[in-house]
């Protein structure tokens, strides 16, 4: 029972210890954009985009789970169609990249060269999934 207990605390204290260390390999999700200093009309005018495209987000997600269900319909039957699979997935992709690069396109347009060099180190959050 003892070395249960030792065992217990040890293991505690190493994840204690160690619990800090994820902040250096993952950059920090910055979903606002406090961190381009923004002017009011640039706020304002990047909200528009990120509202009107709200909808545009709403259909593609409704579209994915409606292929992702036809995807394991593929994996359900008897034969494997690789074909559909693919096609499949593939129409998922070009739809996200599509989406992406317009809002990306509209925003670029509204940000001066040093914001977009801020806003290029946080692109990745940008993706859409």
């Amino acid at each position: 029972m003892k070395i249960l207990k030792i065992f217990l605390i040890l293991s505690s204290l190493y994840l204690f210890l160690n619990a800090d260390d994820d902040h250096k390999k993952y950059k920090h999700s910055y979903k606002n954009l406090d961190f381009l200093h923004l002017n009011p009309t640039q706020m304002e005018k990047i909200k528009t985009i990120l509202i009107d495209f709200k909808k545009e987000y709403k259909t593609f997600y409704e579209y994915k789970e409606n292929q992702e269900d036809l995807l394991e319909d593929l994996m359900e039957d008897k034969n494997f169609d690789e074909k559909q699979y693919l096609k499949i997935i593939s129409d998922i992709k070009i739809k996200a990249a599509i989406l992406e690069v317009e809002r990306l396109k509209k925003i670029h347009a509204i940000l001066d060269e040093k914001q977009r060099e801020e806003f290029a180190e946080y692109l990745e959050e940008w993706e859409i999934e």
